[in-house]
């Protein structure tokens, strides 16, 4: 019986731990601004900031993103973010699923980051 017992446990441990954590996918209204004075590998640097939480801004190196925004010529845009949480409800991680419709490479690199101190995070 102790050798069933060791089996079963085995998957559940050693399984990468996604049975503890859950995803959610919120919609974010968000604003964009292009840099072409800061550049990664080519790519120029185009900044979200979140409409919701002035302050609070993600950054994404893409050519490709910034000529999809610009077709758009919407100042604001709609960013479908999943955020994964742990058993605790504490945020592990985010990801952009979905940036105004962008079905190409994201980007060279991207950020998360703040404008001064703003109060409320977008992800509590």
């Amino acid at each position: 019986m102790k050798n069933k017992l060791v089996f079963l446990l085995f998957p559940i441990f050693f399984s990468g731990c996604s049975v503890f954590e859950s995803q959610q996918i919120k919609e974010f209204s968000m604003t964009w601004k292009v840099d072409r004075n800061q550049n990664n590998k080519g790519h120029n640097l185009v900044e979200f900031e979140f409409v919701d939480f002035p302050g609070h801004v993600i950054g994404h190196y893409s050519n490709g993103l910034i000529d999809h925004l610009e077709q758009q010529g919407k100042e604001e845009v709609i960013i479908q973010i999943e955020i994964t949480r742990d058993i605790f409800d504490e945020v592990i991680g985010y990801s952009e699923s979905d940036i105004a419709g962008y079905d190409g490479n994201a980007s060279t690199f991207s950020y998360y980051g703040t404008n001064g101190d703003p109060p409320v995070s977008p992800f509590e």
